[in-house]
């Protein structure tokens, strides 16, 4: 690097005010170097429009900024730049320009004069290539949108993934272009270069307009409209105090690593939620509409609050705890949360109701025993319950898949156990006002649940509402 030009490099890095990453970079390499005693009698900051940042001295002004805005075509120093941006080197020029120059001027390209091509690489975290590919594997599409030239971003791309269908626009282009063409643009690129931050703003905008949920990642100024366009905002813990207070998530340790994992939680969580919803709801849904068909046919109320007590342990309280530590990874499926939710519960709720409602009947015009019927449906309830699990869990899952979980597994065997224990131990039966019941008349109910339980399937089935996995 000649010598004179790092001493002007070295004093516009001095005097300009704008002290971002890049400059920090050049003054660390030109640490050795001194200043020489200019006096700067002002400044055309650094903007994104402009792309360049200049210090106005008494003879001269030096300008630091991108090739494209600076540099004529074809010239030699343009044939050095695509060099390096090819290899995915991060390119600015530094020049000057004779006597005080100000924008009223012209093209500043016309009397610019470049002294150093710098060429900057700018490390790919380690962790990125490996996460990336693990959202490519969810079927999450990744869009590169970057202030750098496109040939540096394609390059970076490249090394990233080989593979990848790189096809870049610069935000030059982007802006030539309106309505249906600009949107159709937007959505055929995957890579934005030179982008300003309006144009950020824009490309989520219209991301969002075609349905596509939006997480933009970033962590500076210019990142600010992006981020709070998207539907999840996500900026780094090293970056700008803007880009964290208005993202949804920080990432604290600076690593695109958690994103996986965050991806993670958030299904996982998700999915444990609607399982327990399902199960409050299938409950409350097949004992009002039990107690409504009852009711209408004029038999006694079917509940006994203590059997309502037992079986709400059994089948709501330990479930909901322990499936709660359940540990899912798999896609959210595309329909609504509160339609799928509701639509699942009302099939397998209304289903269990016409059993229960058959079974209550039966026992209650037939039994010797008073309130023997009321015994005979809270069986019928504990059955229900243990398939109803199966049933939730085969929304995601294969029947050898479940059996494979070993936490559900043995959470149906202590239900079952612990049920038996409550009906047979004569001091807890007497707690829970449980009439002794016969055991064939225990295997009619649970005959008749599994049989229930097969109806629900094949309407469920059907109303594509069970069906396995893509990854389990």
């Amino acid at each position: 690097m000649d010598q004179n030009a790092q001493s002007l490099l070295k004093t516009f890095l001095r005097d300009v005010s704008g002290k971002n990453k890049l400059n920090q970079a050049l003054e660390e390499s030109l640490k050795d170097t001194l200043p020489l005693p200019f006096q700067k009698i002002g400044e055309i900051p650094f903007s994104s429009e402009r792309k360049y940042s200049a210090c106005v001295y008494s003879d001269k002004t030096l300008v630091l900024g991108a090739p494209e805005v600076l540099l004529p075509s074809g010239s030699k120093a343009i044939e050095i730049v695509q060099q390096y941006t090819s290899q995915s080197f991060r390119v600015v020029t530094f020049g000057v320009v004779d006597g005080q120059y100000n924008q009223n001027q012209g093209d500043i390209r016309l009397k610019f004069r470049p002294l150093l091509v710098i060429a900057l690489e700018d490390p790919i975290r380690e962790e990125t290539p490996g996460t990336l590919e693990a959202l490519t594997k969810e079927n999450i599409e990744y869009r590169i949108i970057s202030g750098d030239s496109p040939d540096t971003v394609t390059a970076i791309a490249k090394k990233i993934n080989p593979n990848y269908p790189a096809k870049a626009i610069s935000g030059e282009d982007l802006g030539k272009l309106q309505g249906i063409e600009l949107e159709k643009a937007i959505l055929d690129h995957n890579i934005f270069a030179r982008i300003k931050p309006q144009q950020k703003q824009l490309i989520i905008k219209t991301l969002k307009k075609n349905k596509l949920f939006t997480i933009m990642i970033g962590d500076g100024v210019n990142d600010v409209l992006a981020l709070k366009e998207s539907d999840l905002g996500v900026a780094m813990n090293g970056g700008s105090t803007m880009a964290k207070d208005v993202a949804d998530v920080v990432l604290i340790n600076n690593s695109f690593a958690t994103l996986p994992l965050l991806l993670y939680e958030g299904r996982r969580i998700i999915t444990n939620i609607q399982t327990i919803a399902n199960i409050y709801l299938i409950k409350n849904i097949s004992s009002i509409a039990a107690i409504l068909m009852l009711g209408f046919i004029g038999l006694r109320f079917p509940f006994d609050p203590k059997h309502v007590e037992l079986s709400s342990f059994l089948i709501i309280g330990l479930p909901s705890f322990v499936l709660a530590f359940e540990k899912h990874q798999f896609s959210v499926t595309d329909e609504g949360f509160i339609k799928r939710l509701l639509l699942f519960s009302g099939i397998v709720g209304f289903v269990n109701a016409i059993i229960y409602t058959s079974i209550y009947t039966f026992y209650d015009l037939t039994s010797d025993k008073l309130f023997y019927s009321r015994s005979m449906i809270l069986t019928s309830v504990i059955f229900f319950g243990l398939n109803n699990i199966i049933l939730i869990y085969l929304q995601h899952y294969k029947l050898e898949e479940i059996v494979k979980r070993k936490i559900v597994m043995a959470l149906l065997a202590s239900i079952l156990i612990l049920f038996l224990l409550s009906i047979n131990i004569p001091f807890s039966r007497s707690f829970f006002e449980v009439t002794q019941i016969a055991p064939t008349d225990l295997l009619i109910s649970f005959g008749v649940s599994a049989l229930g339980s097969m109806m629900a399937f094949l309407v469920l089935k059907r109303s594509h509402l069970i069906k396995p996995a893509e990854q389990t």
